[in-house]
């Protein structure tokens, strides 16, 4: 059994083991083994059959680099997505990145921020001014030891744009804003930027849209302080876009297992 554990790779197993990833290679072993049978070979479709099923059972795959591929492929085709997410789990569609949506670019933003202050250039790099930055981190280091429900309380009383906040565990913590799920860790992170903002920036939109672009500055998560980590939006977990559609490249909590900050597509 220890020498079946250390072929184990529980990033692509159990509750993390991707569906569509499984049913590719599946198909790709019964479609090798059915060729070796028709050939005569027998031993060999069986020795074939018995490690695929194994490697797709202990590790996920056995096919090198599927992530890229499968999830894509099975979103291509005429398969009902019902088959590979449980009916009961939260609808991604009612989860939002952001505590505010606002029509300002990015460019305008920023723009505005290093205008006032607090945003500056160093060499090709753009960063938070130092004061910024610690006002940021302390406010951060505050609201994260609120508990759940007492965040959403703050968020509501801060935010004039939000009118109803609830809260939601699904494994992840969520802040229920006007019906829609915000990652917890979002909801600090911007609700702290928002409150230094105050000392800098008057127009309310600005200072919302600054609010969230302050993520992009995040090398930890703000609630359990774990080193964040470049992913893509496409990864062997089940999810997927569209055929022709590029994954985002993303921010994420390893450990949180949430989306902190999203990549400007080029």
């Amino acid at each position: 059994m220890a020498e079946l554990d250390s072929l184990r790779e529980p990033d692509h197993t159990g509750s993390n083991r991707c569906w569509p990833c499984t049913l590719v290679n599946a198909c790709l072993v019964v479609l090798f083994v059915l060729w070796l049978r028709v050939r005569n070979r027998r031993l060999a479709s069986l020795a074939v059959a018995t490690v695929g099923v194994a490697a797709i059972y202990l590790r996920g795959y056995v096919v090198p680099y599927t992530p890229q591929f499968a999830p894509r492929l099975v979103a291509a085709s005429p398969l009902p997505n019902e088959l590979f997410h449980d009916a009961d789990v939260r609808d991604p569609e009612s989860e939002r990145e952001s505590l505010a949506e606002t029509d300002l670019d990015g460019e305008t933003v920023l723009s505005e921020l290093a205008a006032a202050g607090v945003v500056e250039a160093d060499g090709e790099m753009l960063l938070l001014t130092e004061d910024v930055d610690d006002a940021w981190h302390e406010e951060m280091a505050h609201l994260s030891t609120l508990s759940l429900s007492a965040l959403a309380d703050e968020t509501r009383r801060t935010l004039d744009t939000v009118s109803e906040t609830d809260t939601f565990t699904d494994g992840a913590e969520w802040v229920v804003i006007d019906g829609e799920l915000v990652g917890r860790p979002v909801v600090v992170a911007e609700l702290a930027a928002y409150r230094v903002l105050d000392e800098y920036v008057d127009d309310e939109s600005v200072r919302l849209a600054g609010a969230a672009s302050f993520r992009m500055f995040l090398d930890e998560c703000p609630v359990c302080e774990t080193p964040l980590a470049e992913s893509s939006e496409v990864s062997c977990c089940g999810g997927y876009t569209k055929p022709n559609q590029s994954p985002d490249d993303i921010l994420v909590c390893p450990a949180c297992e949430q989306r902190l900050f999203t990549f400007p597509s080029e």
